[in-house]
């Protein structure tokens, strides 16, 4: 009996080894794609050849079956989803930089840490803004060339007003939402609340991004004159994106399910299956984020929750806002320290073409959480 047990071990163990090496052991975890930010990187991508990067090392199982197929489908597109996270990543730390929870991230796959594994505001915020850069790139690479699969949006041709008309390249937004519904969402499994409130946020997303678009004319004419404008519609700067959901952080609106049957031959969400929790609240809107949790305390470390407590953050001893000591420490108090900064000053440009620079010390009080 033990010998049997241990080649059925053996032989359990050898079929996991082959289906991680070929691939075909899909990973649907929700969030688990933006595990390729950390590897996404040259040892991991297969080239053609013009020694152009295409595609993710199948063998990398971080992507699903139906990931991995839309970036063969897709060449160019990895370097776009790589870069549209790394925005994101970004532009989540600089939203909440002054709060006690300041989107903090690992190298490892699950790269938001355990907060993914709740309903909370701040985890509607990450679905939201990580959906919006992986469309805000692919949109923006589809306009550069960088996309086999798409090209500037064309669609918007001829006269467009008395004195001006369509033309030039405008962003590809509906390549960069279609695509961003197809592989951010595909990792989305289920029909209960969770998966509802990510699918929707998700799409909160990118609609912020498209909703948010710009039109930009260049004057054609003698002499500078602008007798005729060609126009073309152009993406918003992620800060734009940013702050719009930052907004919508603060007004999020704490949802319930609400049964109502569903539609099993589609994968996309209906509104209609989520209702605030409040019945005198409005029905949050598409671009509206939702939650149905309560946010755990950020105030101090708890390994189950995977919050990183406030401790030894930076806080601002002069502010009665979010970034003061007061607030941020949680009332635990702070320590004042002096700090000896290096900074460059007194830069003089010099033709052509470059710039020298001194550099000037100064001390400077900083305060932190105990």
């Amino acid at each position: 009996m033990r010998v049997l047990a241990l080649l059925l071990a053996v032989k359990a163990a050898c079929v996991l080894l082959v289906s991680s090496l070929t691939g075909t052991v899909a990973v649907n975890n929700s969030g688990r794609w933006w595990g390729i930010v950390n590897v996404a990187s040259s040892g991991n991508l297969l080239t053609n050849s013009k020694n152009v990067q295409l595609v993710l090392d199948p063998s990398l199982a971080l992507l699903s079956r139906h990931q991995r197929k839309l970036i063969r489908q897709n060449p160019g597109i990895l370097h776009a989803i790589a870069a549209g996270l790394h925005t994101a990543i970004k532009e989540c730390k600089w939203q909440f930089r002054n709060r006690r929870w300041n989107c903090p991230t690992t190298h490892s796959p699950n790269v938001f840490g355990k907060i993914v594994n709740r309903g909370c505001r701040e985890t509607a915020f990450v679905f939201a803004i990580t959906s919006a850069g992986v469309t805000h790139a692919v949109a923006r690479s589809c306009s550069e060339g960088a996309i086999e699969s798409c090209t500037c949006d064309y669609r918007r041709r001829g006269p467009g007003g008395p004195d001006w008309h369509w033309g030039g390249c405008s962003d590809n937004v509906e390549f960069g939402r279609m695509f961003g519904r197809e592989f951010v969402d595909s990792s989305e499994r289920g029909r209960d609340l969770r998966y509802l409130t990510n699918l929707h946020n998700n799409e909160a997303g990118r609609m912020t991004v498209a909703s948010e678009m710009q039109q930009e004319c260049k004057c054609h004419g003698m002499s500078g004159s602008c007798t005729v404008r060609t126009c073309w519609m152009r993406l918003p700067s992620f800060r734009v994106v940013g702050d719009f959901l930052k907004d919508r952080f603060d007004g999020a609106s704490r949802v319930v399910y609400a049964n109502k049957g569903s539609n099993r031959a589609s994968h996309r969400a209906d509104p209609r299956h989520l209702e605030p929790e409040n019945p005198a609240h409005k029905l949050p809107s598409a671009r509206d984020l939702v939650y149905f949790e309560k946010s755990p305390n950020f105030c101090s470390y708890n390994g189950k929750t995977g919050t990183h407590g406030t401790s030894g953050r930076t806080c601002n001893s002069s502010s009665l806002a979010l970034d003061g000591c007061e607030l941020l420490c949680c009332g635990r108090g702070y320590k004042t320290r002096m700090e000896q900064v290096t900074e460059r000053c007194h830069c003089t440009f010099h033709w052509c073409c470059h710039v020298s620079c001194l550099n000037c010390t100064s001390t400077q009080t900083v305060h932190q959480c105990l």
